[in-house]
């Protein structure tokens, strides 16, 4: 492959494995642009993003622009002169100005089979709504969010123990060799551009606190699909006495108990089940507000958990 010069925009966790990635296949921007260091944590310590220690650290050209309408920040990224952009979750969308910079094409890696999943939060709903299959969509971006015409797609499955951290890593690995082969495939012209099918687009916008409350009487299955999807942020949460409690880790328990939903239904070492509208969830590592997690068994005993007590 041809010394492709690029800027790279990201920001996230994401964004950083997609960095690295293509870093360790020898496929180094010219230049990173990532977010501004902002407040971060309990403590509220100013931190870079992951994006902007990995390219400190590895001696790649940075910038953190607190917005890219600013004319220095144009200048500085169009006298890169550019073939390519390469956008993975950088956090705002690129002014039509910038976006015109490239000479070839900037280009989107989005963890999704567009046209479905456009947005922010693409993982997260995917797994909350029980996909079996994802996969990366690598296209050209235009003034419309993820709406770009394709140049390449690849599926990948959902097993069931992945979360949104596993299956994060292993999308992230995906788009970057797929952004290599892309950047092949042009340099031989040999790729198309395809619209997206209309018909087809879901949304996958930015996960909000209250989207991780548990919701008792949704089957035990949709519930396990919460846990796994908002592990990151702002993770699966429920109420016992007044305290809130956040649940880590949950197997699905094919059984009709009997129980109102919300109901304790038994206590043991490996875990508290709990009884939803259809299933039984056991709950396996969960963690009370302001305290570390912990196993099930831990909860129960400091908590003097009794069976027939309700979450809500």
């Amino acid at each position: 492959m041809k010394e492709a010069r690029f800027v790279y925009f990201g920001s996230s966790h994401f964004s950083c494995t997609v960095l690295k990635t293509l870093f360790e296949e020898g496929l180094i921007p010219t230049l990173v642009v990532s977010q501004p260091d902002r407040p971060r944590g309990r403590g509220l310590k100013v931190l870079p993003t992951e994006v902007s220690s990995f390219s400190s650290e590895n001696g790649i050209s940075l910038i953190k622009p607190a917005s890219l309408k600013d004319e220095k920040i144009y200048e500085k990224i169009k006298s890169i002169e550019p073939q390519f952009f390469a956008v993975a979750d950088y956090g705002k969308i690129l002014p039509a100005k910038i976006l015109k910079i490239p000479s070839v094409f900037p280009l989107g890696i989005h963890p999704a089979l567009l046209p479905r999943y456009r947005g922010a939060a693409p993982i997260d709903r995917t797994l909350m709504a029980g996909e079996k299959e994802t996969g990366v969509t690598i296209f050209k971006i235009n003034e419309e969010v993820d709406a770009g015409e394709i140049i390449i797609q690849e599926s990948l499955p959902i097993i069931e123990s992945d979360d949104v951290f596993t299956l994060m890593q292993k999308l992230a690995k995906k788009g970057a060799l797929l952004l290599i082969e892309v950047i092949k495939k042009i340099e031989r012209n040999d790729y198309t551009l395809s619209p997206q099918d209309e018909t087809k687009v879901s949304l996958a916008p930015k996960l909000r606190k209250e989207d991780g409350k548990i919701i008792w009487e949704k089957d035990a299955v949709t519930i396990r699909n919460l846990i796994r999807a908002t592990l990151g942020w702002p993770s699966a949460y429920t109420y016992y006495k007044e305290r809130l409690v956040k649940i880590l880790e949950a197997e699905v328990i094919n059984e009709d108990s009997g129980q109102s939903p919300s109901t304790i239904i038994k206590t043991d070492k490996e875990g508290i089940y709990v009884a939803t509208t259809k299933g039984v969830l056991k709950i396996k590592k969960l963690r009370p507000e302001g305290k570390a997690q912990m196993d099930a068994n831990s909860f129960v005993c400091g908590y003097r958990v009794e069976v027939g007590e309700k979450f809500f």
